[in-house]
Protein backbone atom coordinates (compact mmCIF):
# COMPACT_ATOMS: atom_id res chain seq x y z
CA UNK A 1 0.00 0.00 0.00
CA UNK A 2 2.94 2.65 0.66
CA UNK A 3 6.40 3.76 -0.09
CA UNK A 4 9.00 4.00 2.82
CA UNK A 5 11.42 6.78 3.73
CA UNK A 6 14.37 6.82 5.69
CA UNK A 7 14.54 10.63 6.80
CA UNK A 8 15.60 13.25 9.47
CA UNK A 9 13.06 15.00 11.52
CA UNK A 10 14.96 18.56 11.28
CA UNK A 11 13.80 19.95 14.75
CA UNK A 12 14.83 17.00 16.63
CA UNK A 13 17.68 15.70 14.39
CA UNK A 14 16.29 12.54 15.01
CA UNK A 15 15.74 9.67 11.92
CA UNK A 16 12.71 8.75 11.24
CA UNK A 17 10.55 6.93 8.81
CA UNK A 18 7.79 8.06 6.46
CA UNK A 19 5.16 6.09 4.28
CA UNK A 20 3.73 7.20 1.64
CA UNK A 21 -0.02 6.25 0.29
CA UNK A 22 1.82 4.16 -3.24
CA UNK A 23 0.51 5.86 -6.28
CA UNK A 24 -1.21 3.43 -7.56
CA UNK A 25 -3.65 3.68 -4.92
CA UNK A 26 -3.89 7.26 -4.93
CA UNK A 27 -7.56 7.21 -6.77
CA UNK A 28 -8.44 4.55 -4.50
CA UNK A 29 -10.85 5.79 -1.84
CA UNK A 30 -10.95 2.74 0.27
CA UNK A 31 -7.49 2.25 0.44
CA UNK A 32 -6.86 6.06 1.23
CA UNK A 33 -9.37 5.08 3.86
CA UNK A 34 -6.92 2.13 5.50
CA UNK A 35 -4.16 4.62 4.90
CA UNK A 36 -5.81 7.41 7.46
CA UNK A 37 -6.84 4.33 9.59
CA UNK A 38 -3.34 3.32 10.19
CA UNK A 39 -2.35 6.49 11.22
CA UNK A 40 -5.04 6.82 13.68
CA UNK A 41 -4.45 3.84 15.32
CA UNK A 42 -0.69 5.11 15.21
CA UNK A 43 -1.13 8.20 17.28
CA UNK A 44 -3.84 6.81 19.79
CA UNK A 45 -1.81 3.55 20.98
CA UNK A 46 1.74 4.51 22.86
CA UNK A 47 3.63 1.00 23.58
CA UNK A 48 7.13 -0.20 23.26
CA UNK A 49 5.59 -3.28 21.16
CA UNK A 50 3.64 -1.18 18.67
CA UNK A 51 5.52 0.99 16.09
CA UNK A 52 5.15 4.77 17.08
CA UNK A 53 3.18 7.48 14.68
CA UNK A 54 4.65 10.76 15.37
CA UNK A 55 1.95 12.82 12.89
CA UNK A 56 -0.05 12.70 9.55
CA UNK A 57 -0.16 15.16 7.13
CA UNK A 58 -1.29 15.60 2.65
CA UNK A 59 1.46 16.37 0.97
CA UNK A 60 1.68 19.09 -1.67
CA UNK A 61 0.24 16.88 -4.50
CA UNK A 62 -2.31 15.79 -2.07
CA UNK A 63 -0.66 11.98 -1.21
CA UNK A 64 -1.00 11.61 2.62
CA UNK A 65 1.63 10.57 4.68
CA UNK A 66 2.35 9.22 8.29
CA UNK A 67 5.51 10.04 10.16
CA UNK A 68 6.96 6.97 11.85
CA UNK A 69 9.39 6.28 14.65
CA UNK A 70 12.11 4.31 12.73
CA UNK A 71 12.62 0.31 13.39
CA UNK A 72 15.23 -1.51 12.73
CA UNK A 73 15.69 -4.89 12.42
CA UNK A 74 14.03 -7.23 9.81
CA UNK A 75 10.67 -8.97 9.84
CA UNK A 76 9.57 -12.05 11.90
CA UNK A 77 8.81 -13.77 8.48
CA UNK A 78 12.47 -13.08 7.36
CA UNK A 79 13.63 -14.59 10.45
CA UNK A 80 11.38 -17.58 10.89
CA UNK A 81 12.80 -18.24 6.88
CA UNK A 82 16.35 -17.78 8.20
CA UNK A 83 16.27 -19.38 11.48
CA UNK A 84 13.86 -22.26 11.15
CA UNK A 85 12.24 -23.46 14.80
CA UNK A 86 13.34 -21.33 17.61
CA UNK A 87 13.90 -22.01 20.86
CA UNK A 88 10.86 -22.25 23.26
CA UNK A 89 12.06 -19.01 25.22
CA UNK A 90 13.12 -17.10 22.48
CA UNK A 91 9.63 -17.91 21.22
CA UNK A 92 7.74 -17.63 24.27
CA UNK A 93 9.90 -13.99 24.45
CA UNK A 94 8.52 -12.62 21.29
CA UNK A 95 5.46 -14.12 21.36
CA UNK A 96 4.57 -12.38 24.92
CA UNK A 97 5.83 -9.03 23.43
CA UNK A 98 3.01 -9.41 20.55
CA UNK A 99 0.45 -9.75 22.74
CA UNK A 100 1.48 -7.28 24.59
CA UNK A 101 1.53 -4.73 21.87
CA UNK A 102 -1.98 -6.46 20.96
CA UNK A 103 -3.34 -5.94 24.48
CA UNK A 104 -1.98 -2.10 24.13
CA UNK A 105 -4.24 -2.05 20.80
CA UNK A 106 -7.01 -3.51 22.26
CA UNK A 107 -7.20 -1.65 25.54
CA UNK A 108 -7.10 1.60 23.52
CA UNK A 109 -10.89 0.56 21.36
CA UNK A 110 -8.80 -0.65 18.33
CA UNK A 111 -8.22 -4.48 16.41
CA UNK A 112 -5.46 -4.95 14.48
CA UNK A 113 -6.90 -6.72 11.68
CA UNK A 114 -3.77 -8.40 9.68
CA UNK A 115 -1.40 -9.73 12.48
CA UNK A 116 1.10 -12.21 10.55
CA UNK A 117 4.96 -12.84 10.90
CA UNK A 118 5.51 -10.42 8.43
CA UNK A 119 3.81 -7.63 10.27
CA UNK A 120 6.34 -7.97 12.98
CA UNK A 121 9.50 -6.20 13.54
CA UNK A 122 12.45 -7.69 15.37
CA UNK A 123 15.61 -5.88 16.49
CA UNK A 124 18.24 -8.20 18.22
CA UNK A 125 21.48 -6.22 17.73
CA UNK A 126 21.30 -5.84 21.41
CA UNK A 127 21.08 -9.01 21.61
CA UNK A 128 17.51 -9.70 23.05
CA UNK A 129 14.44 -9.46 20.65
CA UNK A 130 12.46 -5.96 20.39
CA UNK A 131 9.36 -6.59 18.39
CA UNK A 132 7.64 -3.91 17.38
CA UNK A 133 3.89 -4.17 15.47
CA UNK A 134 3.44 -2.39 12.03
CA UNK A 135 0.88 -1.86 9.56
CA UNK A 136 -2.35 -0.76 11.08
CA UNK A 137 -3.92 -0.68 7.44
CA UNK A 138 -6.75 -3.15 9.05
CA UNK A 139 -6.82 -1.57 12.57
CA UNK A 140 -10.14 0.26 13.24
CA UNK A 141 -12.65 -0.32 16.52
CA UNK A 142 -14.76 -2.63 16.80
CA UNK A 143 -17.98 -1.02 17.20
CA UNK A 144 -16.67 1.15 13.95
CA UNK A 145 -19.36 0.24 9.98
CA UNK A 146 -16.84 -2.71 8.75
CA UNK A 147 -17.03 -2.36 4.57
CA UNK A 148 -16.60 -5.65 4.23
CA UNK A 149 -18.80 -7.20 6.73
CA UNK A 150 -20.97 -9.68 4.63
CA UNK A 151 -18.19 -10.69 2.58
CA UNK A 152 -14.78 -11.82 2.87
CA UNK A 153 -12.93 -9.71 4.44
CA UNK A 154 -9.45 -8.15 3.96
CA UNK A 155 -6.27 -10.28 5.39
CA UNK A 156 -3.94 -12.64 5.20
CA UNK A 157 -5.60 -16.74 4.53
CA UNK A 158 -2.93 -18.31 6.56
CA UNK A 159 -3.94 -16.05 9.47
CA UNK A 160 -7.07 -15.46 9.30
CA UNK A 161 -10.07 -16.69 11.91
CA UNK A 162 -12.93 -18.40 11.01
CA UNK A 163 -15.16 -15.30 11.79
CA UNK A 164 -13.33 -12.96 9.77
CA UNK A 165 -13.28 -15.61 6.56
CA UNK A 166 -17.03 -15.80 7.22
CA UNK A 167 -17.69 -12.00 7.40
CA UNK A 168 -18.62 -11.33 10.67
CA UNK A 169 -16.21 -8.94 10.87
CA UNK A 170 -12.81 -8.74 12.89
CA UNK A 171 -12.67 -8.30 16.83
CA UNK A 172 -10.27 -8.61 19.25
CA UNK A 173 -10.72 -12.36 19.52
CA UNK A 174 -9.67 -12.54 15.84
CA UNK A 175 -6.31 -10.63 16.63
CA UNK A 176 -5.77 -13.40 19.15
CA UNK A 177 -6.19 -16.08 16.82
CA UNK A 178 -3.86 -15.04 14.66
CA UNK A 179 -1.12 -14.39 17.32
CA UNK A 180 -1.61 -18.14 17.79
CA UNK A 181 -1.00 -19.30 14.20
CA UNK A 182 2.43 -16.81 14.40
CA UNK A 183 3.27 -18.99 17.88
CA UNK A 184 2.39 -21.90 16.14
CA UNK A 185 4.92 -20.57 13.44
CA UNK A 186 7.39 -19.81 15.43
CA UNK A 187 7.51 -23.30 16.85
CA UNK A 188 7.26 -25.40 13.77
CA UNK A 189 8.32 -22.85 11.01
CA UNK A 190 4.80 -22.98 9.32
CA UNK A 191 1.59 -21.75 9.58
CA UNK A 192 -1.32 -24.70 10.50
CA UNK A 193 -2.31 -24.34 7.03
CA UNK A 194 0.08 -24.13 4.25
CA UNK A 195 0.37 -24.74 0.92
CA UNK A 196 -2.50 -24.51 -1.52
CA UNK A 197 -4.55 -21.89 -3.01
CA UNK A 198 -6.04 -19.00 -1.00
CA UNK A 199 -9.45 -20.36 -1.55
CA UNK A 200 -8.54 -24.29 -0.14
CA UNK A 201 -6.31 -22.18 2.66
CA UNK A 202 -9.35 -20.09 4.00
CA UNK A 203 -11.99 -23.42 3.34
CA UNK A 204 -9.12 -25.42 5.78
CA UNK A 205 -9.05 -22.44 8.79
CA UNK A 206 -12.95 -23.13 8.93
CA UNK A 207 -13.67 -26.65 8.24
CA UNK A 208 -10.34 -28.35 9.75
CA UNK A 209 -8.92 -29.34 12.85
CA UNK A 210 -5.28 -28.27 13.51
CA UNK A 211 -2.52 -30.84 13.53
CA UNK A 212 -1.02 -29.81 17.19
CA UNK A 213 2.58 -28.70 17.33
CA UNK A 214 4.50 -31.31 18.44
CA UNK A 215 2.67 -33.68 16.02
CA UNK A 216 3.62 -30.88 13.05
CA UNK A 217 7.36 -30.50 14.35
CA UNK A 218 7.88 -33.97 15.57
CA UNK A 219 11.56 -33.94 15.57
CA UNK A 220 11.94 -31.59 18.96
CA UNK A 221 9.73 -32.33 22.23
CA UNK A 222 7.41 -29.44 22.69
CA UNK A 223 5.80 -29.54 26.00
CA UNK A 224 2.12 -30.96 26.15
CA UNK A 225 1.26 -27.55 28.33
CA UNK A 226 2.48 -25.59 25.22
CA UNK A 227 0.68 -27.68 22.65
CA UNK A 228 -2.30 -26.90 24.93
CA UNK A 229 -1.72 -23.09 24.89
CA UNK A 230 -1.64 -22.30 21.57
CA UNK A 231 -4.09 -25.01 20.31
CA UNK A 232 -6.82 -22.98 22.77
CA UNK A 233 -5.79 -19.61 21.07
CA UNK A 234 -6.76 -21.22 17.44
CA UNK A 235 -10.61 -22.03 18.67
CA UNK A 236 -12.85 -22.12 15.78
CA UNK A 237 -15.09 -20.44 17.69
CA UNK A 238 -14.24 -17.08 19.39
CA UNK A 239 -15.23 -17.75 22.68
CA UNK A 240 -13.21 -20.84 23.30
CA UNK A 241 -9.72 -18.94 23.29
CA UNK A 242 -8.04 -16.46 25.63
CA UNK A 243 -10.59 -13.93 26.44
CA UNK A 244 -7.56 -11.11 26.08
CA UNK A 245 -4.28 -10.95 24.71
CA UNK A 246 -2.87 -10.96 28.58
CA UNK A 247 -4.49 -14.15 29.01
CA UNK A 248 -3.05 -15.68 26.61
CA UNK A 249 0.78 -13.83 27.21
CA UNK A 250 0.46 -15.55 30.79
CA UNK A 251 -0.33 -18.75 29.68
CA UNK A 252 2.43 -18.85 26.72
CA UNK A 253 4.90 -17.94 29.59
CA UNK A 254 3.89 -20.27 32.25
CA UNK A 255 3.45 -23.44 30.05
CA UNK A 256 7.20 -22.71 28.18
CA UNK A 257 10.33 -24.31 29.97
CA UNK A 258 13.10 -22.62 31.31
CA UNK A 259 15.10 -25.56 29.41
CA UNK A 260 14.67 -26.76 26.40
CA UNK A 261 13.49 -29.85 25.92
CA UNK A 262 16.42 -32.66 24.23
CA UNK A 263 15.30 -34.36 20.97
CA UNK A 264 14.70 -37.76 21.40
CA UNK A 265 17.16 -39.88 19.10
CA UNK A 266 15.94 -41.50 16.19
CA UNK A 267 13.24 -39.39 16.04
CA UNK A 268 11.63 -38.97 13.02
CA UNK A 269 11.30 -35.16 11.63
CA UNK A 270 8.19 -34.09 9.19
CA UNK A 271 8.64 -31.02 7.72
CA UNK A 272 7.07 -28.96 4.86
CA UNK A 273 9.40 -28.59 2.62
CA UNK A 274 9.13 -24.64 1.25
CA UNK A 275 11.50 -25.32 -2.07
CA UNK A 276 9.29 -28.41 -3.04
CA UNK A 277 5.99 -27.95 -5.58
CA UNK A 278 3.00 -26.19 -3.82
CA UNK A 279 1.17 -29.03 -1.75
CA UNK A 280 4.52 -31.36 -1.31
CA UNK A 281 6.02 -32.07 1.55
CA UNK A 282 8.98 -34.05 2.94
CA UNK A 283 9.48 -36.51 5.48
CA UNK A 284 12.99 -36.70 6.62
CA UNK A 285 14.78 -38.89 9.48
CA UNK A 286 17.07 -37.30 11.47
CA UNK A 287 20.08 -39.24 9.87
CA UNK A 288 19.81 -37.32 7.03
CA UNK A 289 18.56 -39.39 4.65
CA UNK A 290 16.95 -38.18 1.64
CA UNK A 291 13.46 -36.43 1.23
CA UNK A 292 10.97 -37.75 -0.42
CA UNK A 293 7.84 -36.74 -2.12
CA UNK A 294 4.69 -37.18 0.22
CA UNK A 295 1.20 -36.37 0.31
CA UNK A 296 -0.24 -32.56 0.19
CA UNK A 297 -0.11 -30.25 3.31
CA UNK A 298 -3.54 -31.20 4.06
CA UNK A 299 -3.21 -35.05 4.11
CA UNK A 300 -1.90 -34.92 7.75
CA UNK A 301 -4.36 -32.52 8.78
CA UNK A 302 -7.06 -35.23 7.04
CA UNK A 303 -5.54 -37.66 9.11
CA UNK A 304 -5.49 -36.16 12.48
CA UNK A 305 -8.94 -35.19 11.62
CA UNK A 306 -9.93 -38.75 11.06
CA UNK A 307 -7.85 -39.58 14.39
CA UNK A 308 -9.88 -37.21 16.48
CA UNK A 309 -13.33 -38.35 15.26
CA UNK A 310 -12.59 -41.79 16.20
CA UNK A 311 -11.38 -41.03 19.53
CA UNK A 312 -14.53 -38.79 20.15
CA UNK A 313 -16.62 -41.85 19.20
CA UNK A 314 -15.20 -44.21 21.03
CA UNK A 315 -14.46 -42.03 24.54
CA UNK A 316 -18.03 -40.51 24.60
CA UNK A 317 -20.37 -42.74 26.90
CA UNK A 318 -21.06 -45.97 24.62
CA UNK A 319 -22.49 -49.12 25.37
CA UNK A 320 -20.63 -52.18 25.51
CA UNK A 321 -23.29 -53.54 23.07
CA UNK A 322 -22.65 -50.54 20.68
CA UNK A 323 -18.20 -51.02 20.84
CA UNK A 324 -19.12 -54.62 20.19
CA UNK A 325 -20.99 -54.03 17.25
CA UNK A 326 -18.90 -51.17 16.21
CA UNK A 327 -15.31 -53.61 16.37
CA UNK A 328 -15.13 -55.43 13.50
CA UNK A 329 -14.59 -51.98 11.59
CA UNK A 330 -12.32 -51.20 13.50
CA UNK A 331 -8.66 -52.34 11.50
CA UNK A 332 -5.99 -53.57 13.60
CA UNK A 333 -2.33 -52.47 13.34
CA UNK A 334 -0.57 -48.67 13.18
Amino acid sequence: MGVVYRAIDQQRGAEVAIKLLHPRHASNPRATQRFRAEGRAGRCVHHRNVVAVQGTGTAADGTPFIVMELVRGRSLDQLIQTAGQLPLHRVAAIGGQILAGLQALHAAGFVHGDVKSGNVLVDSTDGDDAIKLIDLGLARSPDEVDPTRGRVASGTPEYMAPEVIRGEGAIPLSDIYAAGVVCYQLLTGTTPFEGGTAREILRRQIDDIVVPPSLRASDRNIPIALDHVVMRALKKEPSERYATAAAFAHALAAATPIIEPPVSPGKVRSVFSTSAPTKEWARQATSGARPRAGAAPGALDARHRRATELLARFTTKTTEPALASAGPRIRSGP
